[in-house]
C-alpha cells in the first residue's frame, strides 16, 4: 500500500534531500567564518539569492529543523551584509511566518499596492493582533504565546531555549495579574541570591506605582518589612532556601502561583536539589495548594518535574525552535579550525584559518565574548593572560576602576583589566562588583568577561560570542543540557540573535568530548532522588536507620564524593519524617522500590523507641541534633554571648567558645568535621569567630579586605589553615610574597570564600538555635539575635531595617554611617526615611536601589523639612 503523506512534508523531505542547498549551506558557513576574521566572504549574489529563497521554502514546512536552518541561513546573512534590503525582505518574511513581528522600525518593508497585498496586510494584522503582549508593547514571538498561556494551568512544566524568554513571560504574567485588580500571592524561586536582586529590579520597574494602587508588595524574605500584613498581597522572589524557611515559620498564607526559575536544578546531584522536594512536601501538609509551573531550558521532558506535585500527571510543553541561532566552531590543538554543519551534522574544515593562532584570532572577535572557565582560578588567569594582548589599548572605565578599588581594594585585579574593558564573574566577586560587571557589559563598557558556571544559573548577558576550552565544571564532567544551556548563553532576543561558540580543544580526548557535546540530541535528565537512590544505595540507607545510626556511615563508605553522600542523606532525612508522619511522596516512593514494609517499621520503631514522638522537619538537621539542642535549651541559660566586650573590643574568645560549645550540640564531630572543635583545628575555628565578629560589626568589605590582607601579613594560613585555596590558585606556595598583588588577591580570594562558607555552614545552625530558644523560652523575639545578625551583616538595628527593604548591605551601611540623620522614628516606634536626605547622598548604588525600593515602600519615604 502506498505511503500517503503530505505537500509540506513531502517538499521537507525534498529539501533535507537537496545536494544543492547542502552546498550552498556549506558555503555559508565557511564565508562567515571568513566574516567573523576579516576575510572576504566568497558567496556570489546568485547564491545568496538561492539561500533566501530556500529559507523560505523551508519556514513554511513546520519541520522544526528546517525553520531553524532558515533562521540561521537570514540570521548569518543579514549579519555579514547588513545593507542589504533583499536580505532584509527575505529576513522580514521568514521572521513572520514563524512569528516574530517584533523588530526595529528601520527593517519595516511596505509591499507594493495589489489585492494580494492588500489580504498579506490583513492577515499580517490579525495575526499581530493576536500576538500583542497584554503589557506594554511588543509581540510574542514564535512559541511564545503558548507557553504563556500555559502559566494560568493548574500544574505546568515547560522547557525552551534559553533565548525564549521564560523569565520575561513569568513576570509579565505577574504584572498582567497585579495590573487587572486579581488579589492574589506570588512565590517566585530563583536558584541564586543574585538573581533575587535582579528579579525584583525588574518587578518593581513594571510594577512601579501599582504596587501602591494594588497594595501588593515584593518581598524576599520571611522577616521582611511588612510581610505579615495580612490586607497586603504579597509578591516573593526567593531562593528554594529561603522559601522553605517561610513554610517552616508558621506560614499560613495562601499561595495562589508558584513559579520554579531554572527547575533543571532540580536534577542536580546537589543538597540544594533536595529542597525542593521538601518545598512540596510542607506545601502538602499545610494545604496550599499554588498554580505550580516549572519552567526549564530545552529538555526533552520536562514533565519528570510534575511528578514533585502528581506523580500521575505527565503532560508538558517544550517549545522547540530558537528565535536565536547558535553556530558552532571548532579548534584543536593542531590549528584545525572546523563548523558545525547541523543540515548534515557534519564538521567542516576551514583550511583558510588553519594557520590562526586560536588566542590572537579568538581575541580579535567582533562584538562582545563571554569566556567560560571551568574554575574560578582559571577565569582570573584567563583574563589576566587576556589583558596582556591590549597593551596598546587606551585606558577606559576609569570610574569603574576606581569604584572597584573602593568597594575592595586597589591591588584587586578587577580595577586595572577593566580599564582595558576585560573583566571576570563568578559567585564569589563581591556582590555589589558583581553587578557593576553585568551593567557595564550590558552597556557596552566592557568587552570580555572570564566566567564560571554561575553563567548557567539564569545569568543573562547580551553576548555575542563565547568561548569555551573546559567541558567540565569544576572536577565534574558537563553534561548536554549543561553543554547546551551554557552555549545558548549567546545570541539575545534583546540584542544579536546570532550567537558565536567557539570551541578550544586542548587535547585529542577534549576534542571528541566536545564534538560528542555538540552532536548530540540527548535532552533527557532524571530527578536527582532517582539519580542518587539507587537500590544499593536505598539498602544500605535502610540498614543505617534501622540501626538508628543518622551519619549513615555505611552509605558514607560506599559514596565517595561528599556532595553525593550529602544529598542522599538529606533524601534519608526526608524519608525518615515522612515514614514518622505517614505521608507519601515522591522520596518515599523511591526508597520503598528496594525497602520492605517490615523494614519501614522496623525503622520508624526505632527511632520511636529513642525519640519518642519527636520529629524533625527541616531537612538540614537530623533528629538526634534536634534533641539535644531541646535538652540543652531546656536544661541550662545557653544563649549568644554578646558581640562586643564590655571593653567594646569584639568579643572572638567568647565566640569561639560558643561555637565550640554549638558544636558539641550539633554534633560537628560527625556531620561538620571541616569546622569540628578538636584540638587539631581549634584554629579554624578562632578563625571564623574573628571573620564571622567582623562581618556582624557593620565593616564593608574593602574594610574586610584590608584586614584580611594585614592579618594575613602575619600570620599568612589566616582562614586558609589547610592552604587549600593557596595550592588551587599556585600562588607562592612556599613562602609568601608579603605586599605583593598577587598576595592581596589571594587574600581577598579566601575572605570570600571564607565568608560563603560561614554564611552557609553557620546560618542554618543559628537559625535553629534561635527558633529553639524562642519557642521552649516562649519568648516572640530575642534581643541578640545572631542569625538576624549574620544574615544581614550587622548589629545595627538601622542597617539590618534597610536591608530588609531592599538596600544592599553596603548601601545600608552608608546611608546609617552619611552625614545627615536619614532615618527617623516615631512616636510608635516605626521607622521612615527622610526622601530628601536620602537623594543628597553622592552614591549612585544608593540612588539607583531607592527609585525601585520606593515603589515598594512608598509609605516609608517621607519629605523633609
Amino acid at each position: 500500500m502506498t505511503e500517503v503523506i503530505s505537500l509540506r512534508d513531502a517538499i521537507a523531505a525534498d529539501l533535507k534531500r537537496n545536494e544543492y542547498l547542502k552546498k550552498l549551506h556549506q558555503q555559508l558557513l565557511r564565508s562567515y567564518a571568513l566574516y567573523l576574521f576579516e576575510k572576504q566572504p566568497d558567496l556570489s549574489i546568485k547564491e545568496i539569492q538561492d539561500l533566501l529563497i530556500f529559507s523560505d521554502h523551508m519556514s513554511k514546512t513546520t519541520d522544526i529543523s528546517l525553520e531553524q536552518l532558515s533562521l540561521e541561513i537570514v540570521i548569518t546573512l543579514n549579519k555579514m551584509y547588513p545593507d542589504s534590503h533583499s536580505i532584509k525582505f527575505y529576513k522580514n518574511r521568514i521572521f513572520e511566518e514563524l512569528g516574530n513581528f517584533s523588530r526595529p522600525s528601520n527593517e519595516e518593508f511596505k509591499l507594493e499596492k495589489s489585492v494580494n497585498s492588500l489580504a498579506e496586510s490583513v492577515r499580517k494584522k490579525d495575526e499581530q493582533t493576536s500576538r500583542k503582549l497584554p503589557t506594554g508593547k511588543g509581540y510574542f514571538i514564535g512559541e511564545q504565546k503558548g507557553l504563556y498561556d500555559s502559566l494560568s494551568y493548574k500544574l505546568n512544566s515547560f522547557s525552551a531555549p534559553t533565548s525564549m524568554g521564560k523569565s520575561f513571560l513569568m513576570k509579565m504574567f505577574i504584572e498582567e495579574k497585579v495590573k487587572s485588580f486579581a488579589r492574589l500571592n506570588f512565590v517566585y524561586l530563583v536558584p541564586t541570591k543574585a538573581l533575587i536582586s535582579e528579579v525584583t529590579y525588574d518587578l518593581c520597574s513594571r510594577l512601579g506605582n501599582y504596587l501602591k494602587e494594588k497594595n501588593y508588595r515584593v518581598v524576599n524574605h520571611f522577616d521582611s518589612i511588612g510581610a505579615e500584613d495580612i490586607s497586603t498581597n504579597f509578591i516573593y522572589v526567593m531562593t528554594p532556601e529561603r522559601f522553605e524557611y517561610l513554610l517552616l515559620n508558621n506560614f499560613s498564607r495562601k499561595i495562589d502561583y508558584l513559579f520554579i526559575d531554572e527547575a533543571q536544578n532540580i536534577s542536580k546531584k546537589d543538597s540544594r536539589s533536595t529542597i525542593y522536594y521538601r518545598i512540596f512536601d510542607l506545601l502538602k501538609r499545610q494545604n496550599i495548594d499554588p498554580h505550580v509551573t516549572f519552567a526549564s531550558p530545552l529538555i526533552d521532558n520536562p514533565q519528570i518535574y510534575k511528578r514533585l506535585v502528581d506523580p500521575r500527571n505527565r503532560d508538558s510543553l517544550k517549545a522547540n525552535i530558537s528565535p536565536v541561532s547558535q553556530i558552532y566552531f571548532l579548534l584543536n590543538s593542531q590549528g584545525r579550525f572546523e563548523v558545525y554543519d547541523q543540515l548534515t551534522s557534519t564538521f567542516l574544515r576551514i583550511d583558510n584559518l588553519d594557520i590562526l593562532s586560536s588566542e590572537v584570532a579568538l581575541y580579535n572577535l567582533p562584538g562582545k565574548t563571554l569566556v567560560y572557565r571551568n574554575s574560578i582560578n582559571n577565569a582570573v588567569n584567563g583574563a589576566k593572560n587576556w589583558y596582556r594582548l591590549t597593551e596598546e589599548m587606551t585606558e577606559t572605565n576609569l570610574d569603574l576602576s576606581e569604584y572597584i578599588s573602593k568597594h575592595v581594594h586597589p591591588d584587586y585585579y578587577l580595577s586595572n583589566l577593566v580599564k582595558k574593558k576585560i573583566a571576570y564573574h563568578f559567585g564569589k566577586v563581591p556582590d555589589e562588583v558583581r553587578n557593576k560587571i553585568e551593567q557595564a557589559f550590558r552597556e557596552g563598557d566592557l568587552d570580555t568577561i572570564f566566567c564560571t558556571s554561575t553563567l548557567m544559573e539564569g545569568v543573562n548577558l547580551p553576548a555575542d560570542n563565547i568561548i569555551i576550552d573546559s567541558s567540565g565544571i569544576g572536577k565534574r564532567k558537563m553534561d548536554e543540557v549543561q553543554f547546551k544551556n551554557l552555549t545558548g548563553r549567546v545570541g539575545r532576543l534583546s540584542n544579536s540573535m546570532l550567537g558565536n561558540v567557539f570551541i578550544v580543544s586542548k587535547t585529542d580526548s577534549a576534542y571528541e568530548r566536545f564534538k560528542k557535546l555538540i552532536e548530540s540530541k540527548n535532552m533527557a535528565v532524571k530527578l536527582s532522588v532517582e539519580s542518587l537512590i539507587k537500590p544499593k544505595i536505598a539498602k544500605k540507607v535502610s540498614n543505617d536507620l534501622k540501626s538508628g545510626d543518622l551519619s549513615l556511615s555505611s552509605v558514607k563508605e560506599e559514596v565517595k564524593s561528599p556532595q553525593n553522600f550529602d544529598s542522599i542523606r538529606k533524601f534519608s532525612l526526608i524519608y525518615l519524617n515522612s515514614l514518622q508522619t505517614e505521608n507519601e511522596n515522591l522520596v518515599t516512593e523511591q526508597f520503598n522500590k528496594k525497602i520492605s514494609v517490615e523494614d519501614r517499621e522496623l525503622i520508624k520503631n526505632k527511632f520511636k523507641e529513642q525519640y519518642g514522638d519527636y520529629k524533625e522537619d527541616d531537612v538540614n538537621f537530623s533528629v538526634d541534633q534536634s534533641v539535644r539542642l531541646v535538652d540543652r535549651v531546656k536544661d541550662t541559660d545557653i544563649n549568644y554571648p554578646q558581640v562586643l566586650s564590655d571593653t567594646g573590643e569584639l568579643n572572638v574568645e567568647g565566640t569561639y567558645l560558643f561555637l565550640r560549645e554549638l558544636g558539641k550540640i550539633f554534633n560537628w564531630q560527625k556531620y561538620e568535621s571541616e569546622i569540628a572543635s578538636s584540638e587539631e583545628i581549634s584554629t579554624v575555628l578562632k578563625d571564623y569567630a574573628e571573620l564571622l565578629l567582623h562581618w556582624m560589626n557593620s565593616e564593608p568589605i574593602s574594610e574586610l579586605c584590608s584586614l584580611v590582607i594585614k592579618r594575613r601579613n602575619n600570620d599568612y594560613d589566616f582562614l586558609d589553615r589547610d592552604q587549600k585555596i593557596r595550592k588551587r590558585q599556585g600562588i607562592n606556595s612556599g613562602t609568601p610574597i608579603i605586599g605583593s598583588m598577587d598576595e592581596s588577591n589571594l587574600s581577598i580570594q579566601v575572605l570570600m570564600s571564607a565568608l560563603s562558607d560561614i554564611q552557609f555552614k553557620f546560618s542554618n545552625y543559628f537559625l535553629k538555635f534561635s527558633q529553639t530558644i524562642l519557642k521552649e523560652r516562649q519568648l516572640t523575639e530575642l534581643d541578640n539575635d545572631w542569625y538576624k545578625y549574620l544574615e544581614y551583616g550587622s548589629i545595627d538595628e538601622n542597617i539590618i531595617w534597610l536591608e530588609k527593604l531592599g538596600y544592599s548591605r553596603n548601601s545600608a551601611i552608608t546611608l546609617v554611617k552619611s552625614r545627615g540623620e536619614a532615618i527617623i522614628t516615631d512616636e510608635f516606634g516605626s521607622k521612615f526615611l527622610l526622601k530628601n536626605v536620602v537623594e543628597s547622598i553622592d552614591d549612585t548604588d544608593i540612588i539607583q536601589e531607592t527609585e525601585q525600593i520606593i515603589k515598594n515602600y512608598p509609605a516609608l519615604f517621607l519629605n523633609g523639612d
